[in-house]
């Protein structure tokens, strides 16, 4: 059987009648069969992985942290690793996966917590967040959105007060101390301090620092002609529309008695700080002296009235006195810093010391040293003697006199001296024998040697003691007399010395 196949074309081209064999029909309808086939496929065919977000709490204050539940399914026919938000970097979040690398049978679903931190202080609102989880071989990838929203805070967020006298003399003016603490652990960038009442209002913007406390200045002026009566002072302390703090006082605006104050300053031989307050009115006052000082200034400072309250704020110190002054009154505090007593104190103790170490030290030196011993098999039969002789002073010394001593049982022929022998020899009536070198003098740095032989006719066994040799000399109208070091020497031979015989 043969079939033909009809082609339509346009009207102004001619009609072709095709042969179609059996074979390549067949083929056709195979081919159409494949590709319908493969379409519901790849209609009804999973994706090889699915990620579901569970939001377990994701409204939070600057502060908080945000929780995600993350439901990954593996569909491919094999156990994969995925990791979560591998890579991730966003300057306002830090992202926590728990476990950062999940492993995932195939067909199986496991559970992941994302912890979702804000690195710095941000303003209530809503975000969205892209995190990224991606098998370890990299062939499947998915982004899943998070969105946190960031809810104002409390009204503690930072605890405010504001510091101000309850009676304020409007011609005096005042100044007002905003004290504020961050609770929180993130810098906030931008804090505006807001200061008011009915009479003024006065705005500042600072950076207040993770769980920073800090003390903000205001110096106030009020016109002469305020009417005088209580108004409430309230600080407010926000980040844009939203209020971190605040803090309400109530004020008494009243005049004080006519009191004068006074500083001089002077700066002779010890720095000198004069505070006079003088009451010239008809009422009772109650002052307020305050005065900075640095650490050394506050070390070093003296008062006629000792101070009643001492407070270290940003690295000084606040000194303050409290008095009362009657009518007709005057109250002076001095406080004086003694620079030039205790830099003269200081200089002579260094002048002191100096002298008495010029007038102490050692101008000549001796020192007694043994570098030869000669030995037996009992025992030490001579050994060779060196005194060291040295001139340390800045002058040179005239007639000196060396003296050293031998033990009984040790002496020292006239063969046994060096280049100096001695003056005289002296034997005592104990046996012991005295050397005496007479020098014509010693000059500024010079150094002397005098060296011997000292020996014995028969071999010293134990201990024996070299006594000290003696240095004297004449300064000025001063005899001074030094010695040497003392020598000890175990004379007894070694066992390993007697075992070589």
């Amino acid at each position: 059987m043969t079939f033909y196949t009809e082609i339509t074309t346009p009207k102004h081209l001619n009609i072709y009648y095709t042969k179609i064999s059996p074979m390549k029909r067949l083929l056709f309808a195979l081919f159409l069969v494949f590709l319908v086939s493969f379409s519901v496929y790849a209609q009804d065919k999973p994706k090889d992985f699915d990620v579901k977000t569970l939001s377990s709490s994701n409204k939070i204050i600057a502060n908080d942290n945000a929780i995600f539940d993350i439901l990954i399914t593996n569909n491919r026919v094999k156990d994969t690793d995925f990791f979560i938000g591998r890579n991730f970097f966003n300057e306002k979040w830090k992202v926590t996966a728990d476990p950062y690398i999940v492993s995932v049978q195939s067909g199986f679903t496991k559970n992941v917590k994302l912890t979702v931190t804000p690195m710095k202080f941000l303003i209530p609102g809503k975000y969205d967040i892209i995190v990224n989880v991606e098998s370890r071989d990299g062939a499947v990838k998915e982004n899943i959105p998070l969105k946190v929203e960031v809810v104002p805070f409390g009204a503690e967020s930072i605890v405010t007060e504001l510091v101000i006298d309850d009676k304020i003399d409007p011609r005096l003016g005042a100044v007002a101390r905003v004290s504020m603490e961050n609770l929180f652990n993130y810098d906030i960038d931008k804090v505006e301090i807001v200061l008011s009442s009915e009479l003024f209002e006065t705005k500042r913007e600072i950076k207040l620092k993770a769980n920073e406390e800090r003390i903000e200045k205001f110096s106030l002026d009020f016109d002469e002609n305020t009417p005088l009566k209580n108004y409430l002072f309230s600080v407010s302390v926000k980040s844009g529309r939203d209020v971190l703090g605040g803090a309400n006082k109530n004020i008494l605006l009243s005049p004080y008695s006519e009191v004068t104050e006074k500083v001089f300053e002077n700066n002779n031989f010890n720095k000198q700080i004069l505070i006079t307050k003088e009451n010239t009115g008809t009422e009772i006052s109650t002052e307020d002296v305050k005065l900075e000082l640095t650490s050394i200034e506050k070390l070093l400072a003296g008062y006629n009235i000792k101070p009643d309250l001492t407070e270290k704020i940003d690295g000084k110190y606040v000194l303050a006195w409290t008095f009362s002054l009657e009518p007709g009154a005057k109250r002076d505090i001095i406080v004086t810093l003694y620079y030039g007593t205790y830099l003269t104190l200081l200089l002579l103790v260094i002048l002191t010391w100096y002298i008495v170490s010029y007038l102490t030290k050692r101008k000549v030196v001796i020192v007694k040293k043994i570098i030869d011993v000669d030995k037996d098999r009992e025992g030490i039969r001579g050994i060779k003697v060196i005194l060291h002789l040295s001139n340390r002073g800045n002058k040179s010394f005239h007639k000196i006199r060396v003296i050293d001593y031998l033990p009984s049982m040790v002496a020292a022929g006239s063969k046994d001296f060096g280049t100096m022998r001695p003056s005289k020899v002296q034997r005592s009536h104990d046996g012991r024998l005295r050397l005496i070198w007479d020098l014509d003098g010693l000059d500024r740095g010079e150094e002397r040697i005098i060296s011997y032989v000292a020996r014995s006719k028969l071999s010293i066994i134990g201990k024996m003691m070299l006594p000290e040799a003696v240095v004297e000399y004449h300064t000025g109208k001063r005899y001074v007399h030094v010695k040497s070091n003392r020598l000890t020497l175990l004379t007894r031979a070694s066992e390993k010395e007697r075992n070589s015989f």
